[in-house]
């Protein structure tokens, strides 16, 4: 672990994503057992707080300002499709792979075994979970609301992005865009 790097600006955005995204894997770990499905919602919420601090890092790192950055707001979606978090799209589209052989392996996750493309699969839940995280009338995964969307399945979605955080961490440089500012 580069203990520069995380004393940085973007350090410190990466190093508070993957203190939320080890929260939501807690989470989830803890829903395994079947009968704690009330973590649901806040292991999606820390999730979704988790990865966008990690593409606000991602951003940083890259040479965006942190006020630009700032400006995103909770717009994780528009944020996963500027080019300078190429990198991060690429370790978490490996990282889904990964995270999905692990999830077979293990047997604990009925339905790892009926997914055949896991990155789209990740992808598809990434989407989603920016959808739920960044609507700002009634913020569906903070609050208690009439709205009926069901959030993304956890499993593929929070092990991806920790591992992706975890990555990022240890391997900074691994994240630096070809076109960085």
């Amino acid at each position: 672990m580069s203990k520069d790097f995380l004393e940085t600006d973007a350090g410190t955005f990466i190093g508070r994503a993957k203190c939320f995204l080890e929260a939501a894997r807690v989470l989830d770990d803890k829903m395994l057992d079947g009968r704690s499905g009330m973590l649901f919602a806040p292991a999606l919420h820390l999730a979704g707080h988790g990865l966008e601090l990690l593409l606000k890092g991602c951003l940083i790192h890259n040479g965006l300002s942190k006020m630009r950055v700032v400006g995103f707001g909770h717009r994780i979606n528009e944020m996963w499709a500027v080019d300078l978090v190429e990198p991060l799209r690429l370790a978490a589209g490996y990282n889904a792979g990964i995270t999905h052989q692990e999830a077979v392996a293990c047997g604990l996750f009925q339905d790892a075994k009926n997914i055949d493309n896991p990155r789209e699969v990740f992808e598809e839940y990434r989407s989603a979970l920016g959808d739920l995280h960044a609507e700002t009338k009634v913020y569906p995964i903070r609050y208690p609301t009439e709205d009926e969307r069901v959030g993304p399945k956890t499993p593929l979605l929070v092990g991806t992005l920790w591992r992706t955080a975890d990555d990022y961490v240890k391997r900074p440089d691994d994240f630096r865009a070809r076109n960085a500012i």
